[in-house]
């Protein structure tokens, strides 16, 4: 038999794998991939981020390495998880400070992204390519890129949780 018309079945039938062991494994399967949109402790890559609503707090900010600084996002009480304030602290002194969305990863778009509106400034684009969070969905560390007209720009940078 060509190898273009093997099927899963007739692959599973040469095997001769009994009925009950396939139903378990497909079982423990689900079991495995049902589990990882209930659990959110862990790490999420760029496909699996179901949500920012623990972004809110203060990072150690690494966009760019030779200008370091802390980031703060504050959520509007009536749009925790989307919408709120930033500001970034540099150690050089200078500040900047605006308005900020975050959206999680959502099929129409392909990726999860943050926006930054400063008060001063041009807006920029973050796309997340992954997180780790607690149980809560607290983010203790972000893998983010910044992106421009062709996408995201690489290397990535990271975000870590200081409070």
């Amino acid at each position: 038999m060509h190898e273009s018309t093997l099927t899963a079945e007739h692959v599973l039938r040469e095997a001769r794998i009994d009925t009950e062991t396939i139903k378990r494994t497909h079982e423990a399967y689900r079991g495995h991939v049902d589990s990882k949109t209930l659990q959110p402790a862990g790490w999420h890559g760029a496909s699996d981020i179901v949500t920012l609503i623990g972004l809110g707090g203060k990072y150690f900010w690494a966009e760019n390495p030779l200008q370091l600084a802390n980031m703060s996002f504050i959520f509007d009480p009536a749009h925790v998880g989307n919408r709120g304030t930033y500001k970034i602290e540099r150690f050089s002194g200078s500040n900047e400070h605006g308005t900020f969305y975050s959206v999680p990863n959502n099929p129409a778009v392909g990726w999860a992204f943050i926006g930054l509106f400063p008060s001063a400034g041009p807006s920029r684009m973050l796309t997340v390519a992954g997180m780790f969070t607690d149980n809560a969905w607290n983010i203790s560390v972000l893998i983010l890129n910044e992106t421009n007209a062709q996408g995201p720009v690489e290397p990535p940078f990271s975000a870590l949780r200081v409070i």
